[in-house]
Parts: structure tokens; sequence; C-alpha cells
């Protein structure tokens, strides 16, 4: 498995120039310059998330593919894109975590790192990530839900990629304690299969109100802009973004962020979008914003702790210029202030 305390020992017993070279050719004709292999720290003790009122909706993500601002900015081939950029907020300055190919971008928008991983294959057991502080261990510790809705992908909690659908587009599953690795085989269990699911489970949930606090959307390999064309991932957008607009999960301080995992031919300038009823309207941010900044973002409107799998969490941007609503602002023990609990009002 992946064990960020050896990963982390590796580093401190290994030259810097013995591994940089093997990093930068694991990825031929990518960048690896945010490679990271780091400990986590251990996550704080579960508790209840005080979550601020202006942000008491469900944190909605959907992930596209492989293109930069250029190119969907303006282009007439993405008219709905264009009209969520000129209706919210955009983040012009935006970057990826200058890793490539897709799938340490992925781990990295639930982790804050991608654990030394460079490469897009399918989660295997013996190479699973050994780490319990990454986004989804911290919802479910603070008693909120979560769910990762996979077009495509047929039955619960996929593993193997099939047809349209691309694992390393999945990251949830490339951890032990989702995917069930004892290091020799996978024992998927209950709460992959409940969680981990095909997007079909959207609409049953929109219909129903049930949607959890933290969704995470992958469209199919030809809806994302990676097998098909931006026109048809923006019609894609067009039909399904609406419907959780819609949703009461989204109105009532939701938050929906549009962004792809890296720019077009490997570079690292995607396009970033929050839609919000609290997103400042028609607004376009130049503050440089990267992959930790969105995660860190996320983690202010669920009420988390920010950054576990970062040294340095304070370094990192929160996204907040592009809010009218201030975002949760961070204590001293790493918990977002929202004020007093009601308890000593």
């Amino acid at each position: 498995m992946y064990h960020s305390s050896r990963a982390q020992a590796f580093l401190r017993s290994t030259p810097a120039a013995a591994w940089i070279l093997p990093l930068a050719l694991g990825c031929a004709g990518g960048t690896t310059a945010g490679n990271t292999l780091a400990e986590c720290r251990e996550l704080a003790p579960a508790s209840v998330a005080r979550r601020a009122p202006e942000w008491n909706g469900t944190v909605f993500s959907i992930v596209m593919e492989n293109h930069s601002l250029s190119d969907i900015r303006g282009n007439r081939q993405a008219p709905f894109l264009n009209s969520l950029i000129a209706g919210y907020a955009l983040a012009a300055g935006y970057h990826d975590s200058y890793v490539h190919p897709s799938e340490p971008n992925y781990i990295w928008m639930v982790a804050g790192e991608n654990f030394g991983i460079l490469n897009d294959r399918d989660p295997r057991p013996a190479s699973s990530i050994d780490s319990t502080s990454h986004l989804v261990d911290q919802i479910e510790r603070a008693g909120l839900s979560w769910k990762s809705y996979q077009e495509s992908m047929g039955a619960p909690c996929g593993l193997k990629s099939h047809g349209r659908y691309a694992v390393k587009h999945n990251p949830f599953v490339y951890f032990a304690d989702v995917n069930g690795s004892d290091g020799t085989v996978f024992q998927p269990s209950e709460r992959c299969d409940s969680h981990v699911v095909d997007y079909a489970e959207l609409a049953a949930d929109l219909e129903s109100g049930t949607l959890p606090d933290y969704v995470f959307i992958t469209p199919d390999l030809r809806n994302d802009m990676h097998d098909g064309s931006v026109a048809q991932g923006d019609t894609w957008l067009g039909n399904e973004v609406p419907r959780i607009l819609a949703s009461a999960a989204y109105q009532n301080g939701g938050v929906l962020f549009v962004l792809w995992d890296e720019g077009s031919g490997q570079s690292d300038d995607p396009p970033f979008i929050v839609v919000s009823e609290q997103a400042k309207r028609g607004y376009v941010s130049d503050v440089e914003y990267d992959t930790s900044s969105y995660l860190k973002t996320v983690q202010a409107v669920l009420g988390l702790e920010p950054l576990p799998c970062d040294p340095d969490p304070s370094a990192t941007l929160a996204m907040d210029d592009l809010f009218e609503v201030p975002l949760p602002s961070f204590t001293t023990e790493g918990r977002p202030d929202v004020g007093p609990s009601p308890a000593v009002q």
C-alpha cells in the first residue's frame, strides 16, 4: 500500500537528487513539480461539524477533463459554461497542483496531496493508499454524509475501468479504508457500496430530497470532455446542472464547483467556476489558487479541519474572494470559527 509515513521516511533518508529525477520521468511530457509524499496528521477526535448557517447546503463538485481556460472561455461551442462564467464567479488564476496525469489530480482534490502517485492505473490491493485523513473520513467523523456519483459505472464501488467509466476519475476508491484492501485482495464493504454509486442514483436522491452534504460527480469519458468534444460536455452540463440548481440542497446555502482536472496537453491552467447564491456575480478573480485551495474551501464550507495532509495549511489560500459571504475562518485549533454555539449565546 501507499503508506504516508513510509513515504516520509523515504524522503528524509534519500538525497533530493536521487528522487527528483525518477519523479520527473514518472509521467513523460508532464510536470511533476507538485508531487507530494507527505505524512498526514491524525484527524481531530470525532465531533459534530459546526457549519455556518449561510453555508448549510450541499457542496457539489463536477469534474471535467483536460481543457485549459482558453479552450472554454468565449468558446461558442460552450454556451452553457459561458453563461455560468457570466452569471457566477470564475477563478481565472487557478492552476492544478503541477502533477500529471489525471489520477494524481483527482486524489489531490480529496486529500490535498497525491501520495507520490503519478500514473492512471486502476486501484490494486497492494498499492491502495493507507491513509485515514482524507476528506470523506473527515466528513464521516463530523457526522456529515457524502456520495460519489460516477456516470456509466453501473454496479456500486467500481474498482475496474470499463466502457466509458474510468476509475482514475473516481478518487475515493484508491483509499484502502474505502476499497477494503487488506494488502492482498479487495474486500469492498457496505461503506463503499453505499457511497460510491452510479450517476443514475442522483436523480432519485434529488427527487427524494436526500442528497448528502458532499457530492462528487464524474461524468463518463465522453461527457467529461476527455473523449468527447467541448460541445458534448457543455450540452451534458446544460442538461444536468439546472436540476442541481433547482434543488433545496443547493438553494439553501449550497455551492457547486465546476472544475477540470488539468489543462490541455498536460498544461496546468484549467477552468474553475463557482456557482452559488453566495458567489460574486460575474466576478473574475486573478488570485493564484490551486487544488489545495479548492479542497480547503470545501472543508471550510463543511466545517472541517483544513488540509490534514499538508504540512502548512495556513500557507494555502481558501477561495474567499469569489464569494459575497465570507467563508468561515479557521481557529488556532484548526476548526472553522462560526461564532458562539447556541448553548453559550
